[in-house]
C-alpha cells in the first residue's frame, strides 16, 4: 500500500551526483594504479561484453598493477577519499519533507554507497557488489545494476511502490544517464554533465535547486 502522502519517487544516481568525484570505479583504479580501462568499456557498450565480465576485468586490472593481493580494508581506505557533495544531505532532507521519497540506484560500488546512503538518511539503495573471499577482493562480483538496464531496474522500482513511471524522477551526470533520461517522467542532470546535459529535463549546478523545481511541478 502507498503513503497517502506519496508524490513521487526520486531516484538519484551516486558517483558525480551525491558525491564530487564522478566514478568509485575510477577513483579505484587510480588509488591501485591500474591502467585507463576505456576499451573495456567500449566492449561492453558494444554488446560484447557482459556487464560482470566488465567487473571482473576491471578488478583483475586493479589487482594486477597493485602487484599483491587487496583486502577490504584497502577498499575502504580507497574510497574513503571519495566526499559527498555539497547540501546533498539538506537536499534529502527537503525532499523528505515534501513527501517525496529518495532512493539511490546507482552502478558504482557497495562499500561506497553504503556510506553514502547512511550519511544522507536514505533507506532504499541499489548498487552492485564487490567479491570478497576471506577478505581478499577477488575478480567478480553482483552486477546488480548495470548501467545500460538502469532504467528498467527503475520501472520495476516504481512498479513496486505502486508508483506510475510518469511519478519517477531521475537525478544523473553521464552519458550512462541518457537513457534513463528518456524513460522516466522527470529528468535532471547535475554539472558538470557533458553531452548527457542536453537530454534533461532541467540542468542544476547544486544539488539544493531540484527540491525548488519539484515543487512548482508538483504543488
Amino acid at each position: 500500500m502507498v503513503h497517502q502522502a506519496l508524490k513521487a519517487l526520486v531516484f538519484f544516481d551516486c558517483d558525480g551526483v551525491l558525491t564530487v568525484q564522478q566514478s568509485s570505479w575510477g577513483v579505484l583504479h587510480d588509488y591501485f594504479g591500474s591502467k585507463d580501462n576505456s576499451y573495456f568499456a567500449d566492449l561492453y557498450r558494444r554488446g560484447l561484453i557482459s556487464y560482470l565480465d566488465w567487473m571482473k576485468i576491471d578488478i583483475a586490472l586493479m589487482i594486477h598493477s597493485y602487484g599483491n593481493p587487496i583486502t577490504r580494508e584497502e577498499v575502504e581506505k580507497a574510497l574513503s577519499t571519495i566526499k559527498i557533495r555539497r547540501n546533498a544531505k539538506k537536499t534529502i532532507e527537503i525532499l523528505k519533507k515534501q513527501g517525496f521519497i529518495p532512493i539511490v540506484i546507482s552502478s558504482g560500488v557497495d562499500l561506497l554507497v553504503r556510506r553514502v546512503c547512511s550519511q544522507l538518511d536514505i533507506d532504499e539503495c541499489y548498487y552492485n557488489e564487490l567479491l570478497f573471499v576471506d577478505n581478499e577482493l577477488i575478480p567478480g562480483g553482483i552486477p546488480r545494476v548495470p548501467p545500460d538496464k538502469k532504467h528498467k531496474i527503475i520501472r520495476e522500482i516504481a512498479n513496486h511502490h505502486g508508483v506510475p513511471i510518469d511519478k519517477t524522477i531521475y537525478i544523473g551526470d553521464s552519458s550512462w544517464d541518457i537513457d534513463v533520461f528518456r524513460n522516466v517522467g522527470i529528468s535532471f542532470a547535475v554539472n558538470p554533465c557533458g553531452t548527457a546535459c542536453s537530454y534533461a529535463d532541467y540542468v542544476v549546478n547544486d544539488l539544493v535547486e531540484i527540491p525548488e523545481y519539484l515543487k512548482k511541478l508538483f504543488g
